[in-house]
């Protein structure tokens, strides 16, 4: 028993000693929401992956204007020597009885004789040394060193436009989550008033003021909305989940909402402005520049193909051959070789090629510039279908509202009138009824009016405040 207890007693302090095994708790607004998923994403950590891939990029890149040294050593055993072949004037026929070279009348040259098959060289050979290449000029290189950077940019961009995204993605998750949240607090209500209003009647049936069939109804209504509510948490849940996804927090943290959907709601919608239409407002009008700019480094590239290229070169070897393997001998000489140069590279005919890479590039170019208009064509769109929808979401919303506001009033006065005994369990069932509609309708009016707010948004290109982040 005392073992039990001194593992328990341990096991307790490790858990409280260890607050990464506790189950965190934390409340956060919208805001709040993005900042963590900005600074916590698996998707923008991968965009600043890319980032860094390509600053390597550049550096590799620019590491090719500088000196290219290596060194190397070879050996080599020659089973057998190479033979080479020397030509019969080498050889020529000789007089048998003098001995001396018999002459051609013809030429006045000696007659050449039979080739002579000979063998030079040992069978060990080593080679040691070092060589070193150097670029002088080359245009291709410096465009595309200039073309890396913009690569560069273009990735920070593409990092800049992940973060809009995923700040559009939370915006909608976090909207869902606290509407969902709401509609838990009205079920809620409405189970208290219902059950309520059930114990009531369920006493009056008893002293015999009301009919059986009232309790009965009632109890249907009850336990239809405990039903209704046991789903609508697990709806909750996952709507709590997805955001939690969507901001990279563990699921099993906790997580509450500041705030309420009446906070967050304006009380009138502005008018569209002019700047509003601005595609230069829009991180894909950023990008398509960079893209553009890429593109121009590209035929700026290909056309610099046709320029020569000039490399400096140069090495320092040296040499051993031996009959024997002792080729570290402190007896035996090494001999040196060493050689300095330069190699020009004139580009005269390669089929077309850069002619067709040229064409390629510049069409590339125009299509680009197609994208920006269309991009412009697109925003105008976009924009303006945003703001009317999220007007006719507001004006859905204030009617709705006011809706909601009069069943409430039906539903109290409905009561009153029952606990008076002037009003049937069946006029309280049927407002009660008509006010869960209206609040649906409501909290399904609040729901589109905040997707469409943030469809607004991202049309203005107002997540781009998220950058800096």
């Amino acid at each position: 028993m005392m073992k039990r207890i001194i593992t328990y007693g341990c096991l307790s302090v490790f858990l409280l000693a260890s607050p990464g095994l506790i189950a965190q708790e934390l409340t956060y607004n919208l805001e709040e929401c993005i900042s963590y998923a900005i600074e916590n994403s698996k998707t923008i950590q991968n965009a600043r992956f890319d980032e860094y891939i390509a600053k390597a990029r550049v550096k590799e890149i620019l590491s090719l204007g500088y000196p290219q040294i290596s060194g190397g050593a070879d050996l080599q055993y020659f089973i057998e020597l190479p033979t080479s072949i020397l030509p019969g004037i080498f050889n020529p026929e000789t007089d048998p009885v003098t001995g001396e070279p018999v002459i051609d009348p013809n030429t006045g040259q000696p007659v050449p004789g039979p080739p002579v098959p000979l063998q030079f060289g040992f069978p060990w050979n080593a080679n040691v040394g070092v060589s070193a290449n150097q670029l002088i000029a080359d245009g291709t290189y410096f465009i595309g060193l200039k073309a890396s950077r913009t690569f560069v940019e273009l990735s920070e961009k593409n990092t800049d436009r992940t973060k809009e995204e995923i700040a559009y993605a939370v915006s909608k998750a976090y909207f869902q989550a606290l509407i969902t949240e709401e509609q838990m607090n009205l079920l809620d209500a409405n189970l208290s008033r219902v059950e309520k209003l059930f114990e009531e009647t369920r006493a009056l049936n008893a002293e015999g003021f009301v009919e059986k069939i009232d309790v009965d109804r009632l109890e249907i209504n009850y336990t239809n909305l405990k039903l209704e509510k046991a789903r609508i948490a697990r709806f909750a849940e996952m709507s709590l989940n997805l955001l939690k996804f969507q901001m990279g927090l563990p699921i099993q943290t906790t997580l509450s909402l500041a705030g309420t959907p009446e906070d967050l709601k304006p009380e009138s919608i502005p008018d569209l402005m002019p700047a509003d239409f601005q595609a230069e407002n829009r991180i894909e009008y950023s990008i398509l520049q960079t893209q553009h700019a890429l593109e121009n480094y590209n035929l700026r590239r290909y056309r610099a193909g046709y320029i020569p290229s000039l490399y400096a070169f140069g090495s320092y070897k040296w040499n051993a051959q031996r009959n024997e393997f002792n080729l570290f001998s402190g007896n035996e000489k090494w001999y040196p070789i060493s050689v300095v140069g330069l190699q020009l590279n004139v580009p005269i005919f390669d089929g077309f090629q850069k002619r067709q890479q040229v064409q390629q590039s510049a069409m590339a170019i125009k299509k680009i510039e197609n994208n920006f208009e269309m991009l412009k064509q697109s925003v105008a769109l976009e924009v303006s279908n945003a703001h009317g929808n999220l007007m006719n979401a507001f004006q859905t919303l204030e009617t709705s509202q006011r809706n909601k506001e009069l069943a409430k009033r039906v539903y109290e006065v409905s009561q009153i009138k029952y606990r008076e005994g002037v009003g049937s369990s069946l006029e309280v069932n049927e407002a009660e009824s008509q006010l869960k509609q209206t609040e649906s309708a409501y909290l399904n009016g609040l729901f589109e009016f905040f997707m469409a707010k943030i469809d607004l948004q991202k049309a203005r290109g107002e997540f781009s405040r998220y950058h800096q982040e």
